[in-house]
Parts: structure tokens; sequence; C-alpha cells
């Protein structure tokens, strides 16, 4: 058995590959603190913390035909962690020898493959750029390994993914990552909404949308993004709370909340903006302006300080169309539990996860530049932020940027308690408030760099 290869993996590498199945039971009981793998990868391990009885135990996973690892082996409870990480180091190094080798077990059903062949005539370019890209490559693999997990019950994802609904899908991946990862279970036996979502007992039933561009447009996606546009401010009070409410509104008028498994449970819209390049990392403000009606007035407090300032909000107008504002508070949306909003179910958070589990280029170094909330009371300007993405002190969680708008007036609210991780947007006596976590990322972009090495050969 010397010299034979058993090693430690990251827990983010392990979470991306095999914890997608786990069991809402066991995820509220086990808190996973160290990963291992044989060198193949063809078997992974993972110690856990089982905090209610102060043991430790780990399993044994195996990959499949279909690419998904399957547990074959629980351990009873242990002492230490010790314990537990030399007894499974013993059990993998057997497997690796052949003279226990792990099981075969039976393709999991479900799951898609993004990259299969011959299904799209004209693909889209960013889908293009995702499949031949070696920049992409850490991109690739980790929403790969989210897509094996995902069930296509409508049987058009894979195409929409290849072509023009390729930002739709991406935020579905998304959304059901975040899910993943805050411990909700998921019943399978209708597609409709996109997410019927159970935790701790109770349900939630959740539909995804995106703003989308005009006329199906495909944008060039070399270079950086362009700017915000000239007038912002006008933009973001009427423009744009357009672009978000025509989405909404429509997958209002189809009324899910009157499927009789839906009704009298919380029923949440998940929306995304996609109708301009980068423009969910300025577009956020709008949405909170149009669901509410109340929007912010910058007054000069100071010649080098201006301070942000509640103020009423009236139709939002563009030309000859009226839209009006305070989605929440007409009586047609009171079925409507919350809207739930997130700036980072794109492409470049699939990079970032996906680098983090050691995926990708090892010449391709990623550096996430942003802002932060600014606790400065009435601040208008966000914190700015910039980190390698492989920084020691750097962490990221799927679902970190996740926001959640409650409606005031629902007939049927929403708990926070459901989304523990997310941010909360409230009104109290007339004030919008919010909850949520300490370090909370507003927008970000992460820029990809080349790093060649000279004088090293290739």
């Amino acid at each position: 058995m010397e010299g034979l290869l058993v090693t430690r993996v990251s827990l983010e590498r392990f979470k991306l590959l095999g914890c997608w199945g786990a069991s809402e039971e066991f995820r509220t009981m086990a808190s996973l603190k160290s990963a291992w793998a044989t060198d193949d990868e063809h078997v992974i391990a993972g110690v856990y913390f089982i905090e209610s009885e102060e043991v430790f135990t780990y399993i044994l996973q195996v990959k499949d035909r279909s690419g998904r690892y399957g547990g074959f082996f629980l351990a009873a409870p242990l002492v230490t962690a010790r314990e537990a990480e030399a007894a499974l180091r013993s059990d993998l190094k057997i497997i690796e020898t052949g003279e226990k080798p792990a099981p075969e077990l039976e393709p999991a059903k479900g799951g898609v493959d993004l990259f299969q062949s011959g299904l799209v005539i004209d693909p889209n370019l960013k889908f293009l750029n995702l499949r031949d890209s070696q920049n992409s490559s850490a991109t690739r693999a980790a929403i790969a390994e989210v897509a094996r997990w995902y069930d296509d019950l409508d049987g058009n994802f894979v195409k929409d993914f290849q072509s023009s609904g390729i930002d739709g899908r991406v935020w579905e991946l998304y959304l059901f990552a975040a899910f993943t990862e805050m411990g909700f279970t998921f019943d399978q036996s209708n597609s409709v909404p996109d997410f019927r979502l159970s935790r701790g007992g109770k349900k939630v039933f959740i539909e995804a949308v995106t703003a989308n561009p005009s006329n199906g447009k495909q944008f060039d996606i070399a270079g950086p993004p362009p700017p915000p546009p000239d007038d912002f401010a006008g933009y973001i009070e009427n423009d744009m709370p357009q672009k978000f409410g025509s989405p909404l509104r429509s997958k209002v008028k189809k009324k899910y909340w009157e499927a009789s498994d839906v009704a009298g449970h919380p029923f949440v819209l998940a929306i995304a903006d996609f109708h301009a390049p980068a423009s969910m990392t300025w577009s956020q403000t709008a949405l909170s302006f149009y669901l509410y009606g109340i929007g912010v007035e910058l007054r000069k407090e100071h010649p080098n300080y201006k301070k942000a300032v509640e103020k009423k909000l009236g139709d939002h107008v563009v030309g000859a169309k009226v839209v009006p504002t305070n989605f929440f508070g007409q009586e047609e949306h009171r079925n409507v539990s919350a809207i739930l909003f997130s700036n980072a179910g794109t492409l470049a958070k699939f990079n970032r996860m996906g680098v983090l589990a050691g995926f990708g280029d090892p010449r391709v170094q990623l550096r996430r530049i942003g802002g932060l909330y600014n606790y400065q009371p009435g601040a208008v300007d966000p914190v700015s932020f910039e980190i390698n993405v492989e920084d020691p002190d750097y962490e990221e969680a799927w679902s970190d940027e996740i926001e959640i708008y409650h409606n005031p007036d629902a007939l049927v609210p929403l708990e926070h308690e459901l989304f523990p991780t997310a941010t909360h947007f409230y009104m109290k006596e007339g004030e919008l408030l919010w909850h949520g976590p300490e370090r909370r990322v507003l927008y970000s972009f992460t820029q990809s760099i080349e790093v060649n090495r000279p004088g090293r050969a290739e």
C-alpha cells in the first residue's frame, strides 16, 4: 500500500463534486470537517461532525457512469476527527489496491449534459465561448457538475442553454445551487413553478424569470462591458423599473398560486437582469424603487459629501409608456409573497466557484472587483474591494448575493427564516428596512488574467 495516493482535497472541491444528493436531514445535523479522494477521484470521502451527539462519522462516495457521486458506506460513530480520518484513509487505500473495490452504482436518473452536440444549428455566442474558451474551463467544469444533478422536467433545458435562452437557464442552475446549499428539498413531481421547495416542513414555490434584451439581441462578449447609461438617475427611476416590471407582470398573469398544491403556501418570483451587458451590476436599486414605490434623493450636505434620503416615487414613464409604481401595493399582486433577486446568477459566479474548487487553467488568475455595502449613515458610495479569488482569506457561497423583497400586503407572507443567509428587505411602519449578512456585496466584476511565466517551458 506504500506510495498509493490518497489525498486531502479542499472542502470547496468536495462540495462541488459530491454534496448535491445529501438529504435535508443530513445537512441539518452534520457539518463537513475534511474531505479526501483517491488519486483519480473515482472515490471521494467526507468526515462529518454530528453536533447533537458530539461524534464524527465519514461517508464514502463513488462516481457512477453519469458522473454523479453516490454514497456506499457510512461509518459508525467515532470519537475524534483524527480517528475518523485514519479509518477513512485506510478504507480508501484498500479500494486503491483493488483488495476491496468500490461498488459500481447504477447511474442516477435525471441530470443534463449541457454540452451535448447536434441540438442547435447556430449556438449562442456565450455558449460557444463557454464551450471552447480555455479561460472558461473552470466555469465549464463547475456548471457541468451542477447540471448533473438538475432535472430537466420540461425537456428543453439543454437546447435553450445552447441558444437564446442561455441566460435564463444559467439563472435556474444558479438558483438550484443556492437552494441546495441552503438545505432545501426539491419536489420534482411537476415542472411548474420552476422550484417546488420544502425546508423544515414548510413549503415555498418559486418561478424564475429574467429581464432580457430587446428583440433577442446577442451581445459581443469580447472586451469590457459598456458603462451604465448617461442619465443614470433617470434610467434607474423610469427605464429600469419598466424592464423589471414587464416580465414580473407577465408571470403574475399565469396565476401559479391557484394550483391546488401551491395554494396556501408562499409564492415567490425570482428575477435576474440580463437586459444589457453587465447590467446586473448596476440595476438592482431600480427593483426596490419599482416594488415599493420608494426612491432615493441625493442631498448635498457638504461640498464633498452627499446623503441619500428616501422619497416617494410616481409612475415610471418612458416616452408614451407609463407603468404604475409600487408593484406590491397593487391588489392583483397580493398573491406574490416576495420577489427574489441576485446579481450573481451568472457564468462569472460559476467561474469563481470552479476556481475555488481547483478547476480551470492554472495560468489564469481570477480577481473579483466590486463594492460592499457602506454602513456609514446616509452614505451613497459603496466600499470598494479587490481580491484574488485564490487568496486564503477569500470565501464565497452560492447564496451570498441573494436578496428577498417581502410583499407587505401578501396574502401568504414568506417567513424570513426559510432563507437565513439571504438579505431581506421589508416594510415596517412605513419605512423600508433590511437585514442580512454583515458583508454584503452590492456588485462585482470578475477579471480573468492570463499569467505567462518568462523562461518557463511550455
